[in-house]
């Protein structure tokens, strides 16, 4: 299948390109953006391997699937046109994981510029949506927070066993703020430091409280902190859940041991998961704890592969009929 990428040189969509061009069922026929456009693709991404030169336009042509790494909107500027051509657009931004447009102008204070299309698309979070994505044409890829967060929260909303009012805390590296170089990032003001910022309510949580509230089947009640931490890739998500009356930890850990057998990217853990212990893959790593009659679920993943760009070519994979691990064997590491 040939396959294209648009935003090819952000953090995102270079893991794209890394990871579409070791598939065994793809052919990288296009790389996409204004940035460096005209250089070749490993003459700017370092580590690439991709000769591709770099277009200034966001013209499919022959691709059937794009990838889209681009900021908020402009992916849902053009996914019309994308879809036309008979493209399945696999979207990395945030333009097509809301299914209401009002939410979307409140939190990223924008209207949507296709709010028609909110209703066409499939979120990719693969554990819980797998059988949708079979014959999905336009799938929106989920942010890395609610990634993190969603499967740390879900097999217990989902088995009915704990109450619908969880405390969600988590931490991200320097990465997930993107390439582009800006103070809250520099190297000077985050080394050496750990903060809170979002308190007041961080854009992602409108994503996840959609999806949580799917998974236990009416609304539920989300605080959500996030913190960046001075590293390069990882988020680390602790979610508090408090057990419904009767239910035992045994039975919380039987219901995340059959969440992990069952999906091939999720590991069970003995111990809470380091973020090392997961970088550069599409593992999700994940620990069911108890304190004092409190579940205390910890997932580590790499923000920038189970995250983001691992997680759409699994969706990819689901949608084609690949093989659920095809082109994922291989880690991405830079940056």
């Amino acid at each position: 299948m040939r396959a294209a990428v648009a935003g090819a040189t952000g953090y995102i969509g270079m893991q794209c390109a890394a990871l579409l061009a070791h598939h065994p069922g793809i052919e990288l026929v296009r790389v996409m953006g204004r940035s460096h456009a005209g250089s070749r693709h490993c003459d700017v991404v370092p580590g690439s391997d991709v000769e591709l030169c770099i277009e200034d336009t966001l013209e499919p042509d022959s691709a059937q699937v794009v990838f889209a790494a681009l900021p908020h909107t402009v992916a849902a500027q053009h996914a019309r046109d994308w879809l036309s051509t008979g493209a399945v657009v696999i979207d990395m931004s945030a333009d097509f994981r809301l299914h209401d447009a009002a939410a979307y102008q409140r939190w990223y204070g924008l209207d949507h510029p296709a709010p028609d299309l909110l209703g066409e698309a499939t979120y990719a979070l693969v554990e819980l949506e797998r059988e949708a994505l079979r014959d999905a044409d336009l799938i929106a890829v989920p942010g890395c927070y609610p990634t993190a967060a969603l499967l740390a929260c879900a097999p217990a909303l989902r088995a009915g066993l704990v109450e619908p009012d969880i405390v969600v805390d988590a931490k991200s590296g320097v990465s997930g703020a993107g390439r582009s170089p800006q103070m809250g990032t520099h190297f000077s003001e985050v080394n050496e430091s750990v903060h809170a910022y979002g308190v007041g309510g961080h854009r992602h949580k409108a994503e996840m409280v959609e999806q949580l509230g799917r998974a236990a089947g009416g609304a539920v009640r989300l605080t959500f902190v996030p913190h960046l931490v001075p590293m390069t890739r990882g988020i680390l998500a602790t979610a508090y859940l408090t057990p419904r009356a009767g239910v035992t930890q045994h039975e919380l850990d039987e219901a995340y041991q059959s969440f992990c057998a069952a999906n091939t990217f999720l590991r069970l853990d003995r111990s809470p998961p380091a973020t090392k212990s997961v970088t550069g893959s599409n593992l999700a790593a994940i620990h069911c704890g108890w304190q004092e009659g409190r579940a205390v679920v910890t997932v580590a993943i790499d923000n920038l592969v189970k995250g983001a760009a691992g997680q759409g070519v699994q969706a990819l994979n689901v949608r084609f009929g690949f093989e659920e691990t095809a082109g994922l064997e291989r880690r991405a590491l830079w940056p």
